[in-house]
């Protein structure tokens, strides 16, 4: 689940009071590489009686190749892991304002206090500059943002410097966690996903939303052959995707009892 504290519209209280009306039994608050969220997750759910996985999806590069790795049960107080998350950050505002500047140099006049009043002041992404573009009627929605400024190959494209996989994994493992491959249905080149399994991931998101029932197929049989868990999410994202869909990947419990006997371990 994605927040305000990343790219997503709800707030953690409007998360955890839908995931209650779903009756769920846990969730995860997995920001893009942001953890500053789960301390108020859980503080809000534990009213509830909803547990609270700590989780964060971080963005990693591999052979020109975006892949998000997905940490869960880490300590969100490990001195590593808010160092690098608070880096990323920086890295990100950055990245923003070159962005904000760009599309300044061809008159498309948007300041960039307008963004942040939509990133909310933690971890900023594309999405925000979309939502700013729309709010000053440059596009009329998130894909047309992304076409026309924001997407990869646009004029106003700016790459980010990112972790490899393997240093993400580490990263999360430090911390006490498991690292987990985020919805591998999105990579084109078939063979990517078994050489990416091999830099250490515990698992796969397997239960999502979006994946075919063929290519869940398969990859349940790369999580039996590597002996890897199999792990969900809707990964949802609010109104971005013109639904809030928590809830909507099924993922039995007996998932998570699988999850926390390996950290356990």
């Amino acid at each position: 689940l994605h927040s305000t504290y990343s790219d997503g519209t709800l707030s953690v209280k409007e998360i955890v009071e839908y995931a209650s009306t779903k009756k769920l039994a846990a969730i995860s608050l997995t920001d893009h590489d942001c953890i500053a969220g789960i301390h108020e997750t859980m503080e809000v759910a534990e009213k509830i009686g909803l547990e609270v996985i700590p989780g964060v999806e971080i963005s990693s590069m591999y052979e020109d190749t975006d892949v998000h790795v997905l940490g869960y049960f880490f300590d969100p107080d490990n001195k590593d892991i808010k160092s690098k998350m608070d880096e990323i950050r920086l890295i990100r505002l950055e990245r923003a304002k070159k962005i904000v500047a760009r599309l300044n140099a061809k008159s498309i006049l948007l300041r960039f206090e307008r963004v942040l009043e939509f990133a909310k002041g933690f971890s900023i992404g594309r999405p925000h500059i979309a939502a700013a573009l729309m709010a000053e009627e440059y596009a009329t929605t998130y894909s047309e943002a992304f076409d026309k400024y924001l997407g990869n190959g646009t004029e106003f494209y700016i790459p980010i410097k990112k972790l490899s996989p393997k240093e993400a994994i580490n990263l999360i493992k430090s911390a006490g966690g498991i690292a987990i491959l985020a919805h591998p249905y999105v990579f084109e080149d078939p063979t990517i996903v078994e050489r990416l399994i091999k830099e250490g991931f515990d698992g796969m998101e397997i239960f999502y939303p979006k994946q075919h029932s063929t290519t869940v197929r398969n990859f349940r049989q790369l999580c039996q052959k590597y002996n890897l868990i199999e792990t969900g999410g809707s990964d949802c994202h609010g109104e971005y995707y013109g639904d809030v869909n928590i809830g909507s990947a099924h993922v039995p419990y007996s998932v998570l009892d699988r999850m926390k006997a390996l950290v356990k371990r």
